[in-house]
């Protein structure tokens, strides 16, 4: 008898489990953000790009782009400032399921030799107050950016 109460209570504690499991995700995928194209290209000659985002929750989104520079050969953790690329806007706050377009520009007056590679970061930054019982996740898109010479 001991045996079936403890099966009964391991069932009863496996479920509350992945109820909460899958109200957690809910939650989380309820506030992300998409990006399109996940990598971009600048051909020769060409100096500027375009991004889209795209708000997917059901509360508004703040959402910060910043251009950082980066070695196709090293890891994308290793990024350095830069101000030869700039975004516009460079922060925006989206309405549920309302889109953004984002313009690349790169400013800088050098000529590109080869490539010359950046890393975009979309970050969701969390909106309102935070309390104790609630977690505020960043979410982070880095997305490759290339311009060939």
């Amino acid at each position: 008898m001991r045996a079936r109460f403890l099966i009964g209570k391991r069932r009863l504690f496996a479920a509350a489990a992945a109820a909460l499991l899958c109200l957690s995700a809910t939650a989380a995928a309820a506030e992300s953000i998409s990006v399109s194209p996940t990598r971009l290209s600048v051909p020769a000659g060409g100096q500027q790009s375009v991004l889209t985002v795209k708000a997917a929750g059901a509360q508004q989104s703040v959402v910060q782009v910043r251009v950082m520079k980066w070695n196709e050969n090293r890891p994308a953790s290793e990024l350095r400032q830069t101000r030869d690329v700039v975004v516009s806007p460079p922060i925006s706050r989206l309405s549920p399921r309302q889109e953004l377009t984002v313009r690349i520009v790169r400013t800088s007056r050098k000529a590109v030799r080869g490539r010359e590679c950046y890393r975009v970061l979309v970050d969701r930054l969390p909106s309102g107050p935070e309390t104790r019982q609630a977690v505020a996740l960043r979410i982070r898109h880095s997305v490759p950016l290339c311009f060939t010479g």
